[in-house]
């Protein structure tokens, strides 16, 4: 008699298809945003660029996917209430001690969360603070005269230049963190951006 052992399997929903669409909008964008300012900052054609030209091509395209796609995002996440997933709330900041106890190789027992663990809600919700700063920023640099307030608040171009870099510098270094806890937490959480499930 042959017995034939199926294991079920029920995929767990994990990132809806516009989700997925406008993170593969936005990371694209910033990570173009960022190769880009390099070069504008400080040419060198170890960055890739032929020209100051291309390079502000880039960025200046770059910007307004960003800016777009960034956008769509707020949209879906207020319409949606998805944002509640993504704000670091009482209970994760209370199971931060914890979260940094495993990463720091201090416990093997790796701790649960419902989604998304304290670091990388506080990742999300840095990213969301500061993008709009560097996109204000960005502007107030291309068109100085119509965005006459912005350089006015910030000082003038030079401290407003700063600021941009400044905040460029803190957008890299979440982006950094964001993808390092993407590629060590969890494979099939990894696919899921790809795919919608775990």
């Amino acid at each position: 008699m042959n017995v034939s052992h199926e294991t079920s399997y029920q995929k767990t929903p994990r990132h809806s298809l516009p989700v997925r669409l406008l993170h593969w909008c936005y990371a694209p964008a910033v990570l173009a945003g960022i190769w880009s300012g390099l070069y504008i900052n400080n040419p060198s054609r170890s960055l890739g660029f032929k020209s100051m030209d291309q390079a502000k091509r880039t960025h200046f395209i770059a910007q307004y996917i960003l800016l777009s796609s960034f956008l769509a995002r707020v949209y879906y996440g207020s319409v949606t209430k998805n944002y509640r997933q993504i704000i670091p709330d009482r209970k994760a900041l209370k199971g931060m001690p914890k979260f940094m106890k495993y990463e720091l190789f201090l416990t093997k027992r790796k701790p649960e969360f419902p989604k998304y663990n304290p670091a990388q809600k506080v990742l999300f919700t840095g990213l969301t603070l500061l993008i709009p700063l560097q996109i204000l920023t960005g502007f107030g640099l291309y068109a100085s005269k119509t965005f006459q307030k912005t350089v006015n608040m910030a000082g003038g171009l030079n401290p407003l230049r700063k600021m941009h870099y400044l905040l460029s510098l803190s957008i890299s270094s979440l982006a950094a963190g964001h993808i390092y806890f993407a590629l060590t937490d969890s494979l099939r959480k990894l696919k899921s951006i790809f795919t919608g499930y775990k």
